[in-house]
Formats: C-alpha cells, structure tokens, sequence
C-alpha cells in the first residue's frame, strides 16, 4: 500500500508543478507582451490593478491547495 501512496503522492506533486509552470509561462508572455508596448506610469498602475484580479493567481492558489489537501490526506493514511 505504501508504494501506491508514494505514487499518488509523486503523481499529484507532478501535476502541480506542471501547472505552476504553464502558468509561469503565460505571465512571461504578459510581461513580454508589455515590455513590446512600453512602460507608463499609468499603465503600470492599471496593470498592477488587473493583476490582482488575474485568474493566475487563482489558478496557482487552486494548485497549491488541492495539493496540500491531497497529500495532508494521504500522510494520514499512512500515519494510521
């Protein structure tokens, strides 16, 4: 049973970090996108705006937590 735990365990770490990596991925390209444009005070400023309403951080908060919880679970399989 414990290689079947290790195995979700390194099968769900996978999965996320290839998601954090897609999404660093797209937000390069964003911040290519804007250098292309070039930078203003007032551009920076409504970028700033939209980043913190940007669903990469949702996706990357979605990442992290269904790790933890998947792998808080299984360490309490194991545990008991």
């Amino acid at each position: 049973m414990y290689p079947i735990l290790i195995g979700v365990i390194l099968l769900v770490s996978l999965i996320a970090l290839v998601g954090t990596l897609y999404v660093g991925k797209d937000i390069n390209k964003t911040i290519q996108k804007y250098e292309e444009q070039g930078d203003t005070a007032a551009a920076e400023l409504e970028r700033s705006r939209n980043y913190e309403k940007a669903s990469n951080l949702k996706a990357l908060s979605i990442i992290y937590i269904v790790t933890f919880i998947i792998t808080t679970i299984l360490v309490a399989i194991f545990i008991l």
